[in-house]
């Protein structure tokens, strides 16, 4: 008779599939997972500043139109064109909300604006919101064609003007056939 010896702990694939060595080697990468995303928690404080600016960029907007929805995710675009286009746009907000009070209406905050010397910015915000565009020359950066708010008024009613006439994308359709008598008819 042959003695009973142990068993290695390995699969038929050959790997060792043991408690403890899965317990070592969990615990390996839960470490590796934190030590790596120590230097993000800087990272993560920047982004904290840069998105309370932005969330004064859209207080600023929703006080100057008096709009009380206003789209984040393009508010962000255009926060970032602005940022591009206007120099140290993002220090300049922060005194706009200063500015802000409760209830105060788009003509009174223009006027506390005018005093403080920031009226410019305020026109040029507004004018982006309203045409999709930030700067006025023709190097202005789109952000936006049809969300535009110039095309709110007139929406019920009229589509955004575009050259397309079949709507956005229509082109991606298939080519007609050029030997079929209807696109022939058609001409």
């Amino acid at each position: 008779m042959t003695p009973n010896l142990p068993q290695p702990d390995y699969d038929t694939v050959g790997t060792d599939t043991n408690r403890r060595r899965f317990l070592k080697s969990s615990l390996i990468v839960t470490a590796g997972c934190f030590v790596t995303s120590l230097p993000l928690s800087g990272l993560a404080q920047n982004t904290a500043s840069s998105g309370d600016t932005l969330r004064a960029f859209i207080r600023v907007t929703q006080a100057i139109t008096e709009h009380k929805q206003v789209n984040a995710e393009l508010a962000a675009h255009f926060f970032t064109a602005f940022v591009k286009k206007v120099p140290n746009f993002a220090q300049q907000i922060t005194p706009l909300v200063q500015l802000i009070q409760e209830g105060m209406s788009a003509t009174a905050f223009a006027e506390k604006a005018q005093t403080v010397g920031l009226q410019a910015l305020l026109q040029q915000i507004v004018t982006a919101w309203y045409t999709g565009t930030v700067g006025n020359d023709y190097h202005g950066i789109l952000v936006s064609y049809q969300q535009a708010w110039m095309y709110r008024t007139v929406s019920d009613g009229l589509v955004v003007p575009t050259y397309c006439g079949n709507g956005p994308l229509w082109w991606t359709a298939p080519v007609p056939d050029a030997n079929s008598t209807a696109v022939i008819d058609a001409l």
